[in-house]
């Protein structure tokens, strides 16, 4: 993985000039953090998400961690290069002082030498509501109703509590809290969610109301980069490392860079 356009010093070099146009494929649900009960969408993508599906075409996939790591050291090999006393040593691209992350932490590579200056067109967009299946993990007694999935060998445990014959639970009365004593569970037995848990997915599912956008027109956004970057992003969107999406992983889109004089 070549990251060294990161070296080149951004200030006075994004002279390339260009139009990213993306095009929704599905539907769209962009939220900039995790809300409670409600997940509103954004009518288009912020720069962070811009950034993201860009970083998706180029096929780099770090966790937070491991992102956090990386710019240190590319900002490190980057000071090195300038040498002593170099005034750079104190802009945003090595200090990192005015870097911008997502409202869930992402911090994009770019974000120095690639910039998103206007003017963009944002299209009318169509909205509604659906319901998504949010995968919850807690202490609670939800996680039965809540996950299709179970082991297959309590399937008669499963089948005697949807007849209503058996109960589970969690208080005092709920007896039956070996997963070894499942097998032999007969209709009136109460059954302690310690029993079954082992044989449930460590999440469940929680429908939960999400607001969707549809554009009508592809969105199109003004913007200047270090021709490396540039270069980088053309090749990488006309053959994408990775499906390029918007908001959650289902909000796929096609994305292009057309190169503009001045």
């Amino acid at each position: 993985m070549d990251l060294s356009f990161f070296l080149e010093p951004p200030e006075g070099n994004r002279t390339a000039s260009g139009k990213l146009v993306v095009e929704a494929l599905k539907p769209l649900s962009m939220t900039t953090a995790q809300p409670g009960t409600y997940y509103r969408s954004q009518p288009a993508p912020t720069e962070a998400m811009l950034y993201g599906m860009l970083e998706n075409a180029l096929g780099w996939h770090f966790p937070e961690k491991v992102r956090k790591n990386v710019l240190e050291e590319l900002r490190k090999a980057a000071k090195n290069e300038l040498g002593r006393g170099h005034d750079l040593k104190k802009t945003p691209w090595i200090t990192g002082d005015e870097d911008e992350a997502s409202g869930v932490g992402f911090q994009s590579l770019l974000q120095h030498h690639l910039k998103f200056t206007g003017p963009h067109f944002e299209p009318v967009t169509v909205h509604f509501d659906d319901l998504w299946a949010r995968h919850v993990h807690g202490k609670s007694t939800n996680f039965p109703g809540g996950s299709r999935n179970s082991d297959y060998r309590i399937e008669h445990v499963v089948n005697l509590e949807k007849q209503g014959d058996i109960a589970f639970g969690d208080r005092t009365g709920y007896d039956i809290r070996d997963p070894g004593a499942l097998p032999d569970v007969e209709a009136g037995d109460k059954v302690h969610v310690k029993a079954i848990r082992p044989h449930f997915p460590m999440y469940y599912d929680s429908p939960t109301p999400r607001e969707y956008v549809i554009p009508k027109r592809p969105y199109q956004y003004r913007v200047e980069a270090t021709p490396t970057v540039a270069d980088l992003a053309a090749e990488a969107l006309e053959d994408p490392a990775a499906p390029l999406y918007l908001g959650t992983n289902d909000g796929w889109v096609n994305a292009r860079w057309e190169t503009l004089d001045g």
